[in-house]
């Protein structure tokens, strides 16, 4: 994830991006609007699929490197940069990725359980891999994942414990960092 998505640096991060020679990428908060799509595209060579925000916040993009084989065959995107799902073939096996920026921490449950939604109105294949990835701005374990600032509600967290076993996800991350700390945002302290 690369939060904050500036125009005015974009350039370097899809260069940095494609040195990565990932297939797939997943971008949060791009605060993206139609009208730098034409830099964008002059930029990124292979697919791009994104729901805008506001220049100023939200919006979800991903890339689709040009060397990849894949075919989308469904696609579902928000109206308000927070989420984008493509059902696609890649290298004849099926999958369902989902790229989300939650919302705000008192609107979370609700949104999560819309991605439920969402997810329950595809058909898709049952042999599908399916991979969530993006900005949930929550904290399953809050031991382990948290350094500060508030704890999510219960709620949020058993929405997508829900999710993760009725379509049997597990956090990949946790699976292979058992016991590690690492947070990708820390509250400031403000010095008065």
């Amino acid at each position: 994830m690369l939060e904050g998505f500036e125009t005015s640096r974009n350039a370097n991060q899809f260069t940095w991006i494609e040195k990565q020679k990932s297939d797939i990428t997943f971008l949060q908060e791009t605060s993206s609007t139609p009208e730098i799509l034409t830099d964008w595209k002059f930029q990124w060579r292979g697919e791009m699929i994104y729901s805008h925000g506001s220049n100023h916040s939200r919006g979800v993009l991903v890339l689709i490197n040009k060397q990849l084989q894949f075919e989308l065959k469904n696609t579902v995107i928000d109206d308000n940069g927070r989420c984008i799902l493509l059902e696609m073939t890649i290298q004849d096996s099926p999958f369902l990725l989902l790229n989300l920026y939650a919302t705000k921490l008192n609107e979370q449950a609700a949104f999560f359980e819309e991605i439920l939604s969402i997810i329950q109105t595809i058909s898709f294949d049952t042999e599908c891999r399916i991979i969530i990835g993006g900005d949930f701005n929550v904290h399953l374990d809050a031991a382990l994942d948290n350094s500060g600032g508030k704890i999510e509600t219960k709620s949020t967290v058993k929405k997508i414990q829900d999710i993760m076993l009725e379509y049997n996800l597990i956090d990949i991350w946790r699976i292979h960092n058992p016991d590690k700390r690492q947070f990708t945002w820390r509250q400031r302290t403000i010095i008065q």
